[in-house]
């Protein structure tokens, strides 16, 4: 009996999932139907995200949006500035160690001090200036992963075009006009 049950619970399944496709035809023992069409899920960057994750470590953000060759241009940027801020710190401790050589000489020449005094200054002004370049490389990579975030959702394919009509309309004073209205698609 519990054959019997097994057999017939088998066989309304089958006619079940037999019967899913409305379309399906059978074909020499092959199932023909209308073929499935998968879409590939396109990823959505969120800007927020992008900009909060390169606020945290710089690239980040770039990663986040698929953009990895900007990533060696970003740190080569932070490298280069900081071996300028090497650089810059190196000369204005040699000019201060010269300030200091030339006091510490019974007759100390004043014209000298003063030249190597400004020449320190000067190098720690360009040394200054390389960190305000740091701070600006940073929040410039910031601003880049949350306009390349809102970039990647346009559609940019070969279809895009200028759309140039004709347009018939009526002012609010009555008076009727022609013109040319031109629209182009940016968006989905």
């Amino acid at each position: 009996m519990r054959l019997v049950a097994s057999f017939f619970l088998l066989v309304i399944t089958c006619s079940f999932a037999w019967s899913q496709d409305k379309n399906a035809v059978l074909n020499n023992g092959t199932i023909v139907g209308d073929p499935v069409i998968v879409k590939k899920e396109e990823k959505i960057y969120n800007p927020k995200k992008a900009s909060s994750r390169s606020a945290i470590i710089p690239g980040w953000g770039q990663i986040y949006n698929d953009s990895w060759w900007k990533v060696p241009i970003i740190y080569g940027g932070f490298g280069l500035a900081i071996h300028f801020v090497g650089v810059n710190e190196g000369f204005r401790n040699d000019n201060l160690a010269l300030v200091e050589q030339e006091l510490a000489k019974d007759e100390p020449n004043d014209n000298l001090v003063r030249i190597y005094r400004r020449r320190a200054d000067n190098w720690r002004k360009n040394r200054d200036l390389v960190f305000l370049t740091m701070a600006g490389l940073y929040a410039l990579q910031i601003i880049d992963a949350a306009v390349d975030a809102h970039l990647k959702g346009f559609n940019v394919d070969e279809n895009l075009a200028l759309n140039i009509k004709p347009k018939l309309g009526v002012i609010s004073n009555g008076a009727a006009y022609i013109g040319v209205g031109i629209t182009l698609p940016i968006g989905k």
